[in-house]
């Protein structure tokens, strides 16, 4: 019995992690990493697991650096089932075809530039095609559910408190009269965030697999969060600029909703034009509206008073490109949410390219960025960047709000593993010196061994 750190281990993008046992093997979450473009696409277009040698896939939840790979998956010959629970398997499918058309059209509007220069043409790392290949193997489940997918393998489903449907997962494997129960908790959710409930607590575990992304930091009070989102709106709308917000589509895009209804509502912000720049987070919201049952007591009873508060009337969802380049066009004072939430990919590029040189203009941050992003630049205050492979320097204000992480901070991974007490635990998901700086708070606390594995180490059970 043995896990192998595929993916997502010495860095928060690309998670991988294959389990075997009794000569079966379950691979838990094929994720893009995000990077430098180069990077990026030998990782992603390199297998590290044969798809023919897999009994099944589990997957945690639906954003992208945890099922973005799965079409290359499904391209490699995968045929068995990918296990998720029942919100995630809809929204999944929503992610792997936006993402696959992502590609497709960004290959093309990079090509415009690479045929008139002589360069070779761009290819896209999957098609739309092998995106609906994957998609036909989910199989949904619930929390409290237990599956068996191979002999010797048994997978528990716990709420992880992340985004809607995210999961935690207990692995109970058994080999040659022997018995081992891994848990993982990445990515591991924050209490008190809206919308979702909060994590539920693994129990008896022989290793815990935790993240480490914020594991050297703490994030402000999420009770912050809309005073924080109120005073940057309200400085950028007395310059007469827009607040462009690069967004997750999923759970963040609807999370900043609900913190808007919630300051247009109190007169805390002056209503203006929001827009949401994703077609998207359109279907995404449909989701979350049949899928209440998820929510946490508040919403819910926030959703039975009001009604509609996943799609608010006082939103404008952009379908088309032509929508699009009007936003772009417009120089009246707004608030737009575009994907993608690094700034790698998708319209958002469109919207900075024509706003990052105005000082009138925030981009505003509000979720995690992984190194060597776009969005990793702009936080650390970079002055010259390049979009679509031109040169622009910034002007714009940059805001970044941490209120609004979606991941537990250090105190808050610490409180876990005192909840679980697991008997060893492996630290993932994590920049070398963050997962580094976790790693010596927990031994400090002799609360169990601490593993930091290197990428493709395995760990017998």
């Amino acid at each position: 019995m043995r896990i192998q750190f595929l993916g997502g281990v010495e860095t928060v993008t690309g998670s991988q992690h294959l389990i075997e046992a009794g000569g079966r093997r379950v691979l838990r979450d094929c994720g893009l990493f995000q990077g430098r473009r180069d990077e990026a696409r030998k990782i992603n277009t390199t297998l590290r697991c044969p798809p023919n040698t897999l009994d099944a896939v589990v997957l945690s939840h639906a954003h992208i650096d945890h099922c973005g790979n799965l079409p290359m998956l499904a391209r490699g010959g995968y045929t068995r089932p990918i296990h998720a629970t029942t919100a995630t398997v809809e929204l999944a499918a929503v992610m792997l075809r936006d993402a696959a058309r992502i590609q497709e059209q960004d290959a093309a509007y990079l090509n415009q530039k690479t045929n008139r220069r002589g360069i070779p043409a761009v290819e896209p790392l999957y098609t739309s095609a092998d995106a609906e290949a994957a998609i036909k193997l989910f199989q949904g489940h619930r929390y409290g559910e237990t599956i068996e997918p191979a002999p010797g393998i048994k997978i528990l489903f716990q709420d992880a408190g992340h985004i809607l449907g995210s999961a935690l997962n207990v692995f109970e494997l058994a080999e040659n009269g022997k018995k081992a129960r891994v848990g993982f908790a990445l990515d591991l959710g924050r209490k008190d965030l809206p919308i979702i409930r909060d994590p539920e607590t693994m129990r008896d575990l022989d290793l815990l697999v935790l993240e480490s992304t914020y594991g050297d930091r703490l994030h402000d009070d999420v009770a912050r969060a809309e005073d924080e989102l109120a005073a940057a709106i309200n400085r950028t709308l007395a310059r007469g600029g827009k607040v462009l917000i690069p967004s997750f589509a999923l759970e963040r895009a609807q999370e900043i909703l609900y913190h808007l209804a919630n300051l247009f509502a109190a007169g805390r912000v002056k209503k203006v034009p929001v827009y949401v720049d994703s077609p998207m987070t359109v279907e995404l919201t449909r989701i979350f509206a049949r899928h209440r049952d998820y929510f946490d007591a508040e919403t819910q009873a926030l959703f039975d008073r009001l009604g509609g508060i996943m799609r608010p009337d006082w939103v404008h969802f952009a379908a088309t490109v032509e929508e699009s380049k009007n936003i772009t066009a417009s120089t009246v004072p707004c608030v737009v949410i575009a994907p993608n939430g690094m700034c790698e990919h998708g319209r958002i590029l469109h919207h900075l390219k024509h706003g990052i040189e105005n000082p009138k203009n925030t981009i505003l941050i509000v979720g995690f960025q992984a190194e060597n992003t776009l969005g990793r630049r702009l936080v650390e205050g970079t002055q010259h960047v390049k979009i679509f492979g031109d040169d622009f320097t910034r002007r714009a204000e940059v805001v970044t709000l941490n209120a609004f992480s979606a991941h537990a901070d250090r105190d808050e991974l610490v409180s876990y593993v005192r909840q679980v007490q697991p008997r060893k635990i492996a630290l993932v998901h994590g920049e070398p010196k963050i997962r580094a700086a976790l790693a010596t708070r927990l031994r400090g606390m002799q609360a169990a061994p601490v593993l930091e594995p290197p990428t493709g180490e395995s760990v017998e059970l």
